[in-house]
């Protein structure tokens, strides 16, 4: 199946595991869709993990998925650069236009830098009718409300758990990191009242047919 009925995307993450723990299971169970990934960090600010090992981290989970498209990953930290940086980088690298959509973080967001990639990704779709989706992680903020739902079998939630604490080694420790607290993410109470136990939520910001 394709996601959103799109054929190529294009996901902006600001930290090594910021596209993996909202996306994956989409990208997943969605495979006739090609995703790209961007990744403009290799760790976020006054974290002591990281360095170009979480890199290393993101690349050992793409090579356990089988069909699946691959990352393309940036080693300039996201912090260090401005918001123009990086929107002419990724216009240097990347063909915008060939994409159906980007897929980025939400302008409502505790993490500074999340909130950065989100204005970057807004100034990427000047001008072009590509569509702008935005996804959840752990900071993403009540004020941000979804309005699309990937449903994720119990069984590929397990698996995306799997893969995150398999391939995120460094984060094993942290509170959001934790088994429970990763399936606990996947439970909205809305779809949980129409019978869907477990999603990856998204907002629709804009998409052309």
């Amino acid at each position: 199946m394709k996601f959103l009925n799109l054929n190529k995307v294009l996901c902006i993450s600001a930290h090594p595991d910021d596209v993996e723990y909202g996306v994956l299971g989409s990208m997943i169970k969605c495979g006739q869709t090609e995703f790209d990934v961007v990744v403009l960090s290799n760790g976020g600010d006054f974290d002591v993990t990281t360095g170009n090992s979480r890199f290393e981290e993101c690349r050992w989970i793409w090579n356990q998925l089988d069909g699946v498209n691959g990352t393309c990953l940036d080693f300039t930290c996201v912090r260090d650069s401005s918001e123009d940086f990086w929107v002419n980088h990724l216009e240097n690298n990347f063909d915008i236009k060939g994409y159906d959509a980007i897929v980025s973080l939400s302008e409502y967001d505790s993490h500074f830098e999340h909130r950065k990639v989100n204005n970057i990704s807004k100034a990427l779709l000047r001008g072009v009718d590509v569509g702008l989706i935005t996804y959840r992680t752990p900071s993403t903020l009540e004020q941000w409300i979804p309005n699309y739902y990937t449903e994720l079998r119990e069984e590929l939630v397990e698996s995306k758990i799997d893969i995150l604490r398999d391939g995120f080694n460094s984060q094993k420790d942290k509170l959001y990191f934790q088994r429970q607290r990763i399936k606990d993410f996947h439970i909205n109470y809305q779809c949980s009242k129409v019978g869907v136990s477990y999603v990856e939520q998204f907002k629709v910001e804009r998409l052309f047919g």
